[in-house]
């Protein structure tokens, strides 16, 4: 509660109060300071989790009185893979699993193509993103399998000519599987992924529809494919990768009501678990990177408030250093510091050069969001007008990169703009 109540102080625009604590002190057996917990990895991170549930189960605590609360659901995935390798039963709530959603599946089945071309694989991704392969030609292929037998993907090479393959772009994904085929045991699986994503335009695809939550986890993906390459030496190859996400994918924990609660935090709001912990509290993490104005950084403390309050008896709050092509270095977030070192349990000391470099990224980004509150006036929705360009719609608005994401009614897709851009509002 006191940890909750020094965060929240920090907001200018509240009226001043403080929650008290209904339980007394010596009426909790596992009171404790929140405690808060810096990683060297993404993966340690994941292990103190993990770790810290099993003592707690390993002292009469059910799963399910313990919950793990993200401000997004990708920051579930080294979490989940700890999880999974300890065999600590989970249940997730308001989402999917981190390898079983659309787009993690989807940019996995690409990698499978180039290494098995499968017909499962192929299935899934001949037709993401759009190449006018629909249901009829599908049919054609698996009847053309059925009489010579082979893949699906080596009909669709044998029939290439045939007429119900024109006006497709199926010549250009045979292009795409057989060229990185040759090249693929030469490349990183990272590169290869980075490149895959970028020629076969699935990428591209997320990007025009505007999901920056399958991006994110796309970014995160490429994250685990990284830590993979790390940790694995001489046997990193393709081949292996998939098989060991495989055992992720295909986890079968087993079914009992003793699981701990993953959750993001918006979906904890009024609920609450006698034991909650927090991961994933860096800077462009939480608070979210989305956060483009002083006003929706208060608003985003108030959801870390949200997110504090949920623990009835001990909360721990964890974090990671590291460095993503998506977030940059990771920088603890600013809802730690918010806080009163004498309500926090520092399991690991910050040195005093990371505490600095924090801070002056924290004051930066504070100054940052000072003049964009005075540059942006619009919104997502908001109809504008470029001298040049004609009318349009503002489809996001990118406070890390200060860039619009405009779709103008004369051009197909849509364009980033500079906030500098002379753009008006209609």
């Amino acid at each position: 509660i006191q940890t909750a109540n020094s965060l929240i102080q920090k907001n200018k625009n509240r009226i001043k109060k403080d929650l008290i604590p209904v339980i007394s002190e010596n009426k909790n057996p596992f009171f404790a300071k929140t405690v808060y917990f810096h990683a060297k990895s993404a993966i340690q991170e994941a292990q103190f989790i993990a770790d810290e549930c099993q003592k707690l189960m390993e002292n009469g605590v059910s799963g399910d009185k313990i919950a793990v609360l993200f401000r997004a659901h990708y920051i579930s995935r080294s979490i989940e893979e700890v999880f999974q390798e300890k065999k600590i039963d989970y249940t997730l709530f308001s989402g999917l699993p981190f390898f079983e959603r659309i787009e993690i599946k989807d940019s996995l089945s690409y990698l499978r193509m180039i290494a098995f071309k499968d017909d499962l694989s192929f299935l899934r991704i001949v037709n993401v993103p759009k190449r006018n392969i629909g249901e009829r030609r599908i049919r054609f292929l698996k009847e053309y399998v059925e009489n010579h037998g082979g893949s699906l993907f080596d009909a669709l090479k044998l029939n290439i000519d045939n007429e119900i393959f024109s006006n497709t772009q199926a010549q250009s994904f045979i292009k795409l599987i057989e060229d990185y085929n040759k090249t693929y045991e030469n490349m990183q699986i990272s590169e290869l992924f980075s490149h895959l994503l970028n020629s076969s335009g699935y990428e591209r695809m997320l990007r025009t529809e505007g999901s920056q939550e399958r991006l994110d986890n796309l970014a995160e993906l490429k994250q685990a494919i990284y830590e993979y390459e790390v940790s694995c030496g001489e046997e990193c190859n393709l081949e292996n990768f998939l098989s060991h996400v495989a055992l992720y994918s295909n986890s079968d924990l087993n079914v009992n009501k003793n699981k701990v609660n993953f959750m993001t935090i918006h979906a904890a709001k009024g609920l609450e678990f006698p034991f909650v912990f927090i991961a994933g509290m860096n800077e462009n993490m939480f608070p979210s990177k989305k956060i483009d104005s002083l006003s929706a950084m208060e608003e985003e403390r108030r959801l870390a408030f949200v997110g504090y309050t949920r623990a009835e008896q001990r909360l721990y709050l964890t974090e990671a250093e590291g460095f993503s092509e998506a977030y940059g270095f990771r920088f603890p977030s600013r809802f730690i510091f918010d806080v009163d070192d004498c309500f926090l349990d520092y399991k690991v000391e910050l040195s005093d050069s990371l505490k600095q470099k924090s801070r002056n990224y924290i004051e930066e980004s504070d100054k940052n969001l000072e003049k964009m509150e005075a540059l942006i006036d619009l919104s997502p929705g908001d109809k504008v007008t470029h001298n040049i360009l004609g009318n349009g719609k503002i489809l996001e608005i990118d406070s890390v990169k200060k860039t619009y994401l405009i779709q103008f009614e004369n051009i197909q897709t849509p364009r980033k703009m500079s906030f500098k851009a002379p753009i008006k509002k209609l």
